[in-house]
């Protein structure tokens, strides 16, 4: 039995040397495939320093609290699409004369909300910046399903692959072979361009351009290269 193996294993291995015998190329292929988002996650913050503990976090809860009620009832925001992300509370000092004194604490609470409907974040953000203490950090796009726009990207970047291998395996005065291995370089994750916030012209509106969302994805492959 041990001797079939070693036999088999043999085989194996001398056909694998045989496939890669001969010139061959090595080339890599990428491709980048736009999508449109159809949510936006917002992330939200509300800040207070109290003269205690206790009074910072009852002022924030209740701003965010505030910020969520406004959500729910004007724009019909669901429980499940809000998610805290984040609590903090510490003592804030001042400094005099060398002289650390303690003047209260602070307190930092913050939350992500998804919107499925990107035609409304400007209203809410108007809506939500009118409230003290509260502050949009940041605006991320995204897709609900981006494996339609992952398959896309990698059979472009395989195709982007062998459009090369064919150039330059001609360029060089070969015939392009079989393809011998084929590995991917990068796997096919959303790549976010910035959203863009502004003030419409003659409005006192902010509006919101969420721009695309990058799919991309690349490739590495081993052709054979036929006199």
């Amino acid at each position: 039995m041990k001797a079939i193996a070693f036999i088999l294993a043999c085989v194996l291995c001398f056909s694998s040397c045989q496939s890669m015998e001969g010139p061959t190329i090595t080339v890599s292929g990428e491709a980048v495939v736009h999508a449109i988002p159809d949510m936006i996650t917002v992330d939200i913050a509300a800040e207070y320093t109290g003269h205690t503990s206790g009074e910072a976090r009852a002022v924030v809860s209740g701003m965010i609290n505030k910020a969520v009620s406004i959500l729910s009832s004007s724009y019909g925001v669901e429980e499940d699409d809000v998610m805290t992300s984040g609590f903090s509370l510490y003592p804030v000092y001042s400094y005099s004369d060398g002289v650390e004194k303690e003047e209260g604490q602070r307190a930092v609470e913050r939350i992500s909300v998804v919107l499925y409907d990107t035609e409304i974040v400007g209203d809410v953000i108007e809506s939500l910046s009118s409230l003290d203490g509260i502050t949009i950090s940041s605006l991320t796009p995204g897709c609900r399903d981006t494996a339609t726009a992952e398959i896309k990207a990698r059979s472009l970047a395989v195709e982007d692959a062998i459009s090369k291998a064919s150039v330059y395996a001609t360029a060089a005065g070969y015939m392009l072979g079989n393809l011998l291995s084929l590995s991917s370089t990068d796997s096919a994750l959303p790549s976010l361009y910035q959203p863009k916030l502004y003030a419409a012209a003659g409005s006192t509106g902010t509006e919101y351009h969420s721009g695309t969302i990058s799919i991309r994805d690349s490739v590495t492959a081993v052709f054979s290269l036929l006199e």
